[in-house]
């Protein structure tokens, strides 16, 4: 991958999507540059600094664990306890951002928390099905109708889509039923987890306050105080959150830019999903990859579901603090913090060294030398930060430093991070009222790079949890031991575990499958030709680097006929291999230095794919 960056070739598709989007306001897609602007830190030293606490070797847990609404029948996993030396194996969202706070607000938080840890515990608990609107026979009620008036901007004739119905949401949707349903029911759950990690920003905390006023944790059941109360009790909310959910990506995209006639037709191209904070509305398509929808959710919630949230429609024109304040890379940061939602046996995990944005940041910062941004290189309003010529690269390193103010800096900074939040969605406080002041604290951007590196204990501690669809182990400290304690990981699309110490064993170990993978980077492991049953099934694999490993031509004959760029660089390949390299149909670049192939060897693959770039980089020997 490192050539293929530093030879001047396209991002690739896989990832570009991923980690590069801009859905919120539809900004266009820009490539990524790893030029060093002017006002970006480099964190070349270790500096030590109280805002940058050094990474304990794993010790610490760099996720939150939340629970998400279960079906009466379901038979849940127990709740890992804490290991011999008393530290817990998983952090809720309400521990990791109080620390012990005596603060009587926290005890709320930590009331809501086990109100979700007891129906986790016994689903069929009566009280608490009730308390969260939960149906007695599914995790999720949802109710379906022919739809007859739609949004004026999506000039729908009446039947020709259908609305569907969770307690929080509303779906207006032309997609088929199935689609429809999961994205009711992500959208569904997706909500109890954002107010169980954003609750002290949350409209219903209140409720909760009055429901578990006098409750006292230590000697009585959350069942048995529920039904000591004189009434049952319901956490209710107000208007549903409206989302619409088109048929495909051509009609999602001739639809947000039929209703948004201003937009750049080139920003509607470039995003996967949008949310309107003047109409109010999320706009989706069906994708096997929800984290579009985690993101843009996110902002809505924000936005509709805050405390100090209007209840209003704003009127047309209106501007929120979020568009106005110089952090609304925190408002972007956040969203994309949230994409890295996930589930895995019954339980909800958000950041984590795994989370999606941090692959490419990794890569950057790592393998790319990417410096870290500062925060007054963030900084900026809405509108100026559209008009960056750098714009994705400003996304990835607006979640990067999020991510690590969420998961890594500690739990003071993260509470902080959570009341500038709640500040910034409050309508009544104008934008200079939410900003930073001049003299806040920078964060030393070494320990933001140290966040980056992932070592065995640190894999040890935080397996991966739940499918992932990117892994960027590239320049981090991980040996075999480390990826032992990992299970497979299924779903990858783009895997990059170039320059670690491991063999063959490891790798096909560590990937589940390969049915879906674009993009695989290996260079400069220990695999041989032993790797090559990996390539079965591997009928998307776009772009190929076996550079620096102890592959030799019988390797070369499993390689996939869907690659179109491959890295061969030092390998042991010899002219036997040339025919079959030359009759990859789709082959479009190829790098084959330092091998054993002659001139003579090059000139017969030049002859039979004049077309092909051959080695595009000028690699000294």
């Amino acid at each position: 991958m490192l050539k293929k960056w530093l030879g001047g070739g396209e991002v690739g598709k896989g990832f570009a999507n991923t980690f590069a989007r801009a859905p919120l306001y539809l900004i266009v897609l820009a490539f990524l540059s790893i030029s060093q602007a002017p006002a970006i830190v480099r964190a070349d030293e270790d500096l030590q600094s109280p805002s940058s606490p050094k990474r304990d070797s794993g010790d610490s847990i760099d996720r939150v664990t939340a629970f998400i609404p279960l079906p009466a029948a379901a038979d849940p996993i127990a709740l890992s306890k804490p290991d011999s030396a008393g530290t817990p194996l998983f952090l809720t969202p309400d521990v990791a951002a109080r620390s012990d706070s005596p603060n009587a607000a926290d005890e709320i938080w930590s009331a809501y928390i086990d109100l979700w840890k007891a129906h986790h515990a016994d689903p069929s608990q009566a009280e608490l099905r009730t308390l969260f609107g939960l149906p007695t026979g599914a995790d999720v009620l949802i109710t379906q109708r022919r739809g007859r008036v739609a949004p004026s901007e999506l000039q729908w004739r009446p039947g020709s889509f259908r609305v569907w119905q969770t307690d929080h949401f509303e779906i207006l949707s032309q997609a088929d039923d199935v689609e429809s349903r999961r994205v009711a029911e992500s959208l569904e759950r997706e909500y109890w987890v954002w107010t169980q990690v954003f609750f002290p920003i949350w409209a219903g905390r209140d409720q909760v306050a009055l429901v578990t006023n006098d409750w006292n944790r230590q000697s009585t059941t959350a069942d048995a105080h529920l039904k000591s109360l004189s009434s049952p009790a319901r956490i209710k909310h107000g208007q549903r959150h409206r989302v619409v959910l088109l048929s495909d990506a051509e009609s999602y995209r001739a639809t947000v830019a039929s209703a948004f006639q201003n937009t750049d037709s080139n920003a509607v191209a470039a995003s996967t999903g949008f949310y309107s904070d003047t109409l109010r509305l999320s706009f989706f398509f069906p994708q096997q990859d929800l984290s579009s929808l985690h993101h843009e959710v996110c902002h809505q919630l924000f936005t509709e579901a805050s405390a100090n949230a209007s209840r209003r429609r704003p009127t047309r024109g209106q501007l929120f603090a979020t568009a106005t304040t110089k952090d609304f890379w925190l408002v972007e940061g956040i969203a994309g913090y949230f994409e890295s939602l996930r589930y895995e046996q019954s339980l909800a995990y958000v950041g984590g060294w795994e989370s999606p944005r941090l692959q490419l940041a990794r890569y950057q910062a790592l393998i790319g030398g990417v410096p870290i941004a500062s925060l007054g290189n963030l900084q900026g309003i809405r509108d100026d930060i559209q008009s960056k010529p750098d714009l994705a690269r400003w996304y990835s390193q607006a979640s990067l430093r999020t991510h690590f103010l969420m998961d890594s800096a500690g739990p003071s900074v993260r509470r902080s991070l959570i009341k500038r939040l709640a500040d910034l969605y409050s309508p009544s406080k104008k934008a200079a009222e939410v900003d930073p002041p001049a003299t806040a604290a920078e964060i030393n951007p070494a320990g933001i790079l140290r966040s980056l590196r992932v070592d065995d204990a640190h894999i040890s501690q935080n397996p991966v949890k739940g499918d992932l669809s990117t892994l960027c182990l590239a320049g981090c400290e991980v040996t075999r031991e480390g990826l032992s304690k990992q299970k497979p990981i299924s779903g990858l699309t783009w895997c990059d575990l170039s320059r670690l110490p491991i063999t063959d064993v490891d790798v096909r170990r560590l990937v589940a499958d390969t049915n879906r993978m674009d993009q695989l980077s290996l260079e400069a492991t220990g695999v041989s030709n032993e790797i090559v049953p990996l390539f079965r099934g591997a009928t998307q694999l776009r772009e190929l680097d076996l550079s620096y490993t102890a592959i030799d031509d019988t390797a070369v004959q499993s390689i996939p006929s869907s690659v179109e760029t491959l890295w061969l660089t030092g390998t042991n390949l010899t002219d036997q291999a040339i025919d079959t390299l030359a009759a990859l149909p789709r082959l479009q670049t190829i790098d084959i230095q330092r091998t054993k192939i002659t001139e003579q060897g090059l000139q017969r693959f030049r002859q039979a794919k004049p077309n092909c770039q051959l080695n595009p980089l000028n690699i000294p020997e």
